[in-house]
């Protein structure tokens, strides 16, 4: 199923400013109908709900058309628990406005819309839920997706298949850190089309990469990141969804880039760096992604029209706004440090900490006002212990129900 947003946007575009093929209708019209991505889902319908519009095909072809979709093409019931149910009619006419030719709608549509704004109507869809952990998260498996479409389990027996996984590359796996090099010096493979990997890294688990330029990314629980394998000395576009510390290879020429993936929560960006220490925090279910300077010079692009430089000891953190302060590098280094460090840091935000790294789902389920926890833990603590010591400091009930932490304050 498609699910590039880019895609889907330009889809929502042609279709509404007229532009759009048969084909192309057709498309967007399937991924409205299968997907299971509930933001696009609700991207769709909201594109389709402006004002600009209305989906009101006459009275006289509304029964041919119903019958005509049901025998050519029917249409599966959109999900009990979707979280666009609300619109399942206006769903429906979206399907309509997909499927049949355009002059049979009363009013003439509107010029091209040049720019969706959907943000705040896909915001509003959706802005009781909340983003729980994958299978792949909560797993046991640190998984490497590597060209053509093939994976390794690095802890399973599999992963000595890697040192000639990939021509021309050599790579090697130790422990918790996998390395790329490249098998002869003089070698040019960096002509031709870019190499990506990923690397998945499940609750509960940690894990280090060695890039082929030389740089070292210390990836935490509940962490996916993108990277080229075959581009030591040109530009690297990494994508990143999670948390990780960045040690980049300093090099004069070319450009290192490290994509932070948005949401709904928070807004896409870009860090560019040339050769420098960082962190970034940029978990999918949290509000918020913060990006912390240790050495060096980064600029933040995406944002604003010009690129914003960040110094050391500053960070900058991004929701649908940002903001750049003074950085708490304590909290930032903590989990390299293999601590636990809750600085005013309110339960949920604690029990997500804790559930990425025990690899346990929590709820929280507050009866009053969000406690929050000032707190620097062992990460080498069990489960219970650090339970133990919330339940006795800050009055916080836990329960253990089969697979799940249940919290109540």
């Amino acid at each position: 199923m498609i699910d590039n947003d880019s895609y889907i946007d330009l889809l929502i575009q042609r279709c509404l400013d007229r532009t759009a093929t048969a084909e192309e209708r057709k498309v967007l019209m399937r991924v409205l109908k299968y997907t299971d991505n509930e933001e696009v889902e609700a991207k769709i319908v909201a594109a389709f709900q402006q004002e600009q519009i209305r989906l009101e095909p006459s009275d006289s072809v509304w029964t041919a058309i119903v019958q005509q979709m049901a025998q050519e093409d029917p249409i599966t019931p959109i999900r009990k628990n979707s979280a666009v149910l609300q619109f399942v009619k206006y769903a429906a006419a979206v399907f309509v406005f997909l499927m049949i030719p355009l002059y049979f709608f009363r009013d003439a549509l509107p010029p091209a819309i040049t720019k969706l704004n959907l943000e705040h109507e896909v915001n509003k869809i959706l802005k009781d839920k909340t983003l729980e952990a994958t299978s792949e998260e909560l797993g046991d498996e640190i998984q490497l997706l590597l060209s053509q479409d093939r994976s390794v389990n690095l802890l399973g027996p599999d992963s000595a298949v890697l040192a000639n996984a990939e021509k021309s590359i050599h790579i090697t796996h130790s422990d918790n850190k996998i390395s790329y090099t490249l098998e002869d010096s003089a070698s040019q493979i960096m002509a031709g089309t870019t190499i990506y990997h990923t690397i998945k890294v499940p609750y509960g688990k940690r894990f280090s990469v060695r890039l082929i330029d030389g740089t070292t990314v210390l990836l935490n629980s509940g962490t996916a990141l993108r990277y080229p394998i075959n581009t030591p000395h040109r530009d690297m576009d990494l994508y990143l969804s999670g948390e990780a510390y960045f040690d980049v290879a300093k090099s004069q020429n070319r450009k290192f880039n490290v994509h932070v993936l948005g949401n709904r929560l928070k807004k896409e960006h870009i860090i560019q760096v040339l050769g420098t220490q960082f962190n970034i925090k940029a978990f999918r279910n949290e509000k918020q992604s913060v990006t912390t300077l240790y050495e060096g010079s980064i600029q933040v692009s995406g944002l604003t029209a010009i690129p914003l430089h960040l110094e050391p000891s500053k960070q900058i953190t991004v929701d649908q706004h940002f903001v750049i302060s003074a950085a708490d590098m304590e909290q930032s280094s903590a989990w390299r440090n293999n601590v636990f460090y809750f600085n005013n840091t309110p339960l949920d935000e604690v029990s997500l900490e804790l559930e990425r790294w025990y690899g346990i789902k929590f709820t929280y389920r507050k009866n009053k006002e969000t406690k929050k926890l000032l707190a620097q833990i062992s990460r080498n603590k069990s489960l219970k212990e650090v339970l133990d010591m919330l339940a006795q400091t800050y009055d916080v009930k836990y329960e253990f129900r089969g697979k799940e932490v249940i919290l109540t304050d």
